[in-house]
């Protein structure tokens, strides 16, 4: 393991798969084949260790999607790009022990906070933005209360999907994005709109 970041990208992969709690600092070293102090001269704790790690794994994804923005515009489209970033959204909780995001509530704070605010991020700097947009455009109903829409549903994606432990296996990714996201997309759009461009799947 000659650098710090795929230091990181190993801690992050094997926290999420196993859960930030269960996964120890001597697991980690004796996988990486290093010791445990040599471990701790790049981390002071395992805090510092699951939360950079954490901080790591959220800027690719962050990078992901504004990588796509840049290569994809969606001028005419804006809910084309909130489609997309939630797809990646399942596909990376998919990959995800739930008991990785509830590890960080009840034991890493700031690691928790990182995670709530990168949520914050994409939610209220990137998804609103775009559904305002599509709602200017006369693709959403006037009506609709965008901000409304983002915290009943577009912000809690992970607390629907953990509810049951074998959505992932019962249905594809595309499914549970139709029902999660998509339908109730469809359910805000203009008539018009929706009779003449519906939503991607």
């Amino acid at each position: 393991m000659d650098t710090r970041e795929e230091l990181l990208e190993f801690a992050i992969e094997n926290f999420t798969k196993f859960g930030s709690k269960r996964f120890s600092m001597d697991e980690l070293a004796q996988s990486l084949g290093i010791s445990k102090k040599t471990l701790y001269k790049h981390f002071g704790s395992k805090e510092e260790l699951v939360t950079e790690s954490l901080r790591f794994f959220l800027e690719k994804i962050r990078s992901n999607v504004d990588n796509y923005m840049l290569e994809n515009p969606n001028e005419d489209q804006p809910l084309s790009t909130i489609i997309f970033i939630y797809k990646q959204g399942l596909m990376v909780l998919q990959e995800m022990s739930p008991s990785f995001l509830y590890g960080l509530d009840k034991y890493y704070p700031k690691a928790s906070e990182l995670y709530s605010e990168f949520k914050k991020d994409i939610v209220w700097n990137i998804v609103c933005p775009l559904l305002n947009k599509a709602q200017t455009m006369g693709q959403v109903r006037q009506g609709v209360k965008v901000k409304l829409v983002c915290m009943l549903f577009l912000s809690r994606m992970e607390d629907t999907v953990y509810s049951n432990s074998s959505l992932f296996d019962e249905y594809s990714i595309q499914e549970l994005l139709e029902h999660i996201i998509i339908n109730n997309l469809r359910g805000i759009l203009t008539l018009d709109y929706l009779k003449t461009c519906p939503l991607e799947k």
